[in-house]
This record gives C-alpha cells, sequence and structure tokens, in this order.
C-alpha cells in the first residue's frame, strides 16, 4: 500500500504542522530582511516585489495542479464506488436466475460482499481486513459457478451473463483498491509544493522585513488560508479523510438484496 506521511498523522496535527512551517517561514524571512538593512542601504523594492510576485505565482500553479489531481482522485474514487455497487446488484439479481441450490447461496454470498463493505464505511481503518474477507467471497463465488459449470447446470447463456456480471463486480474491486490505496499525490509533488511554500513564505516575509513595521494579522491570514487550502487537498487525496463519497446508495442496494 502507498502511504505518505498525511496518511498517518491526524487532522488537527496536519493543520498544526503546515501553519508551523508557514509562520516559521515568513519569520525567517523577516529576520533575514532586518539583518541586511544594516549592511545594504540601497536595494530596488520595485525588484524585489516583481521576485517575490514571481515565486507567489509558481506557489499558485502547484497549488492549482495538486489540487486538480487530488479533485480528480476523489471522483475516480467516486465513480468507481457507483460503479461496484451497479454491478453488486447486477451480480445478485443474475444469480436469481440460476438453478437452485447455487441461485440462493451466490445471493447469500454477494450479500455478505455487502455487509463488509458497510463494515468499511462504518470503520475506514479496517480496509486491509475487508479486502481479505472480500477476496475469500470472491473464492467462494468463484468456486460455485465453476461448480455449475462443470457439472452443466441451467442455461449457459443464462450463466455466461452471471459470469459477466461477476468479472466485472471482481474488477471493480481491483480498480477502487488501486485508486483507493495506491494511486496518491506523488511524495515528489508534495516535497516541491512544501518546498515552494516555504521559499515563497520566506520572500513575503523578507517583503515584509524591508518595511518598517510587520502586520502580524495579515501574516496569520495568509498562513490560515494556505493551510486550508492545503487541508483540503490532503483531506481530497485520502479516501479515510474529512471529504467523503456519499455511501447511501449502497445502503439502499443493501435493503434491495437482504431479502430473508
Amino acid at each position: 500500500m502507498s502511504l505518505n506521511i498525511f496518511n498517518t498523522l491526524p487532522f488537527w496535527s496536519i493543520y498544526l504542522l503546515i501553519m508551523m512551517i508557514i509562520l516559521l517561514s515568513v519569520r525567517g524571512g523577516i529576520v533575514f530582511a532586518k539583518s541586511k538593512k544594516k549592511t545594504v542601504l540601497n536595494e530596488d523594492g520595485s525588484t524585489i516585489n516583481t521576485m517575490v510576485g514571481a515565486i507567489l505565482g509558481l506557489l499558485a500553479f502547484i497549488l492549482a495542479f495538486t489540487f486538480n489531481l487530488s479533485s480528480s482522485r476523489f471522483d475516480a474514487r467516486k465513480h468507481l464506488f457507483l460503479e461496484e455497487v451497479n454491478s453488486i446488484e447486477t451480480s445478485w439479481l443474475r444469480a436469481g436466475l440460476v438453478e437452485q441450490p447455487f441461485s440462493k447461496e451466490l445471493q447469500n454470498a454477494l450479500v455478505k460482499y455487502v455487509e463488509i463493505r458497510i463494515q468499511l464505511v462504518k470503520n475506514p481503518q479496517s480496509v486491509l481486513e475487508v479486502i481479505d474477507k472480500s477476496q475469500e467471497i470472491q473464492k467462494t463465488i468463484w468456486s460455485l459457478i465453476k461448480e455449475m459449470n462443470d457439472k452443466k447446470i441451467g442455461d449457459p447463456l443464462i450463466n455466461s451473463l452471471l459470469i459477466d456480471a461477476i468479472n466485472d463486480m471482481f474488477d471493480d474491486q481491483t480498480k477502487r483498491e488501486a485508486v483507493g490505496l495506491i494511486d496518491h499525490i506523488p511524495n515528489l509533488i508534495w516535497i516541491a509544493l512544501f518546498s515552494l511554500i516555504i521559499i515563497s513564505m520566506f520572500a513575503v516575509g523578507y517583503l515584509h522585513g524591508k518595511s518598517e513595521g510587520v502586520n502580524w494579522v495579515m501574516v496569520l491570514a495568509l498562513a490560515l488560508s494556505f493551510a486550508v487550502i492545503i487541508i483540503i487537498i490532503v483531506e481530497l487525496d485520502s479516501p479515510n479523510g474529512l471529504i467523503r463519497i456519499n455511501n447511501q446508495i449502497l445502503f439502499e442496494m443493501y435493503d434491495r438484496i437482504n431479502i430473508k
């Protein structure tokens, strides 16, 4: 499983870490500017403003790029979730068309398949356990289908339709694992983003340090603004973050197929 540091830290600690990085960078720029005042008397202010503006422009670009990456991953997770819900219900409906006792056994296995996904919704940290259980149920389902085909039980056309639906369902889980657990924003992009944040906030601090006074209220507002944006990016990138997919359709599907 691919992890970055943000997958292992709680929300509040990430926020504090970002705030600390930004404020320390600004403070460093201010201290550096104050120390240079004693040695450099004539410095072109317009040139400094232009360079700081260029650095902030680069930061805005990489922030937008990173936000787009995290947003696209969130959309992909949502799309695959809907696809899996549809493929599970299709499999359950087609399982009802095959001969008994295979029909009942397959449908019961598919109900359990949904139940462990509901377990994941209630306890996101159990993802590895849910994957293991899913794979066990997949083996059970496939062994039933294989037995049914080996014994030539039922209509071959209906059996073929069921196999197609089951294959789609298995593929959807594999895709969800890839997008949810493996395919995150690369660490190199995080390093580039935070490097630019440090450099740009240092430059902002340097610009403030060249003036007579520092408006710490505005500096704090700047830090809070950047921290909020980065937190949104982090939460969109994480499948277990504060921004999650609406799972109502899964519960509705479970109510439809869980017929006692």
